[in-house]
């Protein structure tokens, strides 16, 4: 191992020079294969272990009918058995040598990881990269995988009324043609009928070291990781077929649904649509979202929950790193007797507080922009906290160093432009809705 990490070390030497003296000091090297993999490393030396997460730029908001959901079932069928090691045989293999691995698939990307001992370093980059290329499809095992995709979404969203009305908020929120219409499992219809080809059609489409960034974080040396990474992925071709995405999310506005559905409580979700950091065009205009959720969701629920006793939940949520346009959502459950027009009136009353009246969030903004920076402090602690988010960042194309600047760019903005880009965005006549309404359950 001694003469290969000092065979690559003079070819990667300069790559690793171009990192940025911010990201340097982070402990952060990067590097590029001539096959097209990027690599992110991380030096965490605070316990001998290390996480590395191979992330593929793909996900559901690649996806259309009749195949929703085959990143998911791609996902699962990575783990049912490639040329070299049977199905079931990689988790064994992992678990055998104490280590901790899983796979997880977003709107916009599909990534798998191990956690192990430093020393499993090697075994780690090896078995990932082995089945980037070498997968076995088999109709059996798709067979059985079918039916615990099926289980998986009758548990996650069939069985819980509220997973529902997000789905539905979805449908109504982003035009069908367009990327977030439909969900990361997928419809019940796809994961029915979508074939064995097809999950191999998706997978020699995605899955190349071109479509790929391998990220390690932990007690690990750079040199050594780029030498590994050129070992076992070097020899994979670069896919010429795979181009930029020119999908859009297309945001619709004014659109309702009621569900009544089997369940315990009403439930309600208004969404309006919102640029992402990816999509603005003034990049200070995503964090000046994410921080009116923040103000919004810590000022609505002292108001709503606790002082006027209207509401039993409150949330307000925004996706500051989607890849294309997305939503900010506000979402309540009402205190039993309520009514849903009495909760909606109240949070529009709070809103235009907010907008009128600045110095109305002043106390709400502090507290947050001090909670937000604890937040990051404790997350540097977890080396798989620090792996998802270089991971991510990396894969949707906004670059790792925003990972650093999230603090500064929030504790930049003042009461008044909160209140500006709640003027802006929060029109309540252009809002989609989804209202649940409980029916008979016992």
């Amino acid at each position: 191992m001694k003469a290969l990490i000092l065979l690559f070390f003079g070819l990667f030497h300069s790559l690793f020079a171009l990192a940025s003296n911010h990201l340097a000091n982070q402990g952060i090297t990067q590097a590029t294969l001539d096959n097209g993999l990027k690599i992110v490393v991380k030096v965490d030396q605070r316990a001998p272990v290390f996480i590395s997460q191979l992330w593929y730029k793909v996900g559901a908001s690649d996806e259309s009918r009749p195949t929703t959901g085959v990143s998911h079932m791609l996902e699962h069928m990575m783990f049912k058995g490639t040329r070299t090691y049977k199905s079931g045989e990689f988790s064994q293999i992992i678990a055998r040598n104490g280590g901790d691995e899983n796979a997880f698939t977003s709107k916009d990307f599909t990534a798998y990881y191990q956690k192990m001992h430093k020393s499993k370093l090697e075994l780690a980059i090896k078995m990932e990269a082995d089945r980037m290329r070498n997968l076995t499809f088999s109709n059996r095992e798709l067979t059985k995988e079918r039916q615990v995709v099926i289980e998986e979404r009758r548990m996650r969203v069939e069985d819980k009324p509220n997973s529902k009305v997000y789905e539905n908020l979805r449908l109504i929120s982003f035009d069908k043609k367009g990327a977030y219409h439909s969900p990361v499992i997928g419809f019940q219809q796809d994961i029915e009928t979508y074939s064995l080809n097809d999950l191999r059609v998706w997978y020699e489409k995605y899955y190349a070291p071109n479509n790929a960034t391998l990220v390690v974080v932990g007690d690990v040396n750079p040199v050594e990781v780029v030498a590994l990474a050129k070992q076992y992925f070097g020899d994979y071709a670069f896919n010429p077929n795979i181009k930029p995405s020119d999908r859009t999310a297309t945001t619709l506005k004014g659109n309702s649904k009621v569900l009544k559905l089997k369940a315990e409580l009403p439930f309600y979700v208004l969404s309006f649509p919102a640029p992402s950091l990816k999509t603005a065009k003034d990049k200070s205009t995503p964090y000046k979202l994410e921080m009116l959720a923040y103000v919004l969701d810590n000022g609505l629920s002292k108001s709503l929950i606790r002082n006027q006793q209207i509401a039993s939940s409150i949330g307000v949520g925004y996706r500051l790193y989607d890849k294309y346009d997305t939503l900010f959502t506000l979402s309540f459950i009402p205190a039993n007797g309520v009514s849903n027009d009495t909760v909606l009136k109240a949070i529009k009353t709070q809103v235009d507080e907010l907008i009128n009246n600045p110095d109305f969030i002043q106390g709400e903004l502090s507290r947050t922009k001090a909670q937000l920076e604890a937040d990051f402090i404790f997350e540097q602690d977890q080396i798989s906290t620090q792996s998802y988010y270089l991971g991510m960042l990396s894969t949707v194309g906004l670059g790792i160093d925003k990972m650093f600047t999230y603090v500064d760019n929030m504790n930049s903005i003042s009461a008044t432009e909160v209140s500006a880009i709640a003027k802006h965005y929060l029109n309540f006549d252009d809002a989609n809705s989804v209202e649940l309404i409980p029916q008979g359950v016992k």
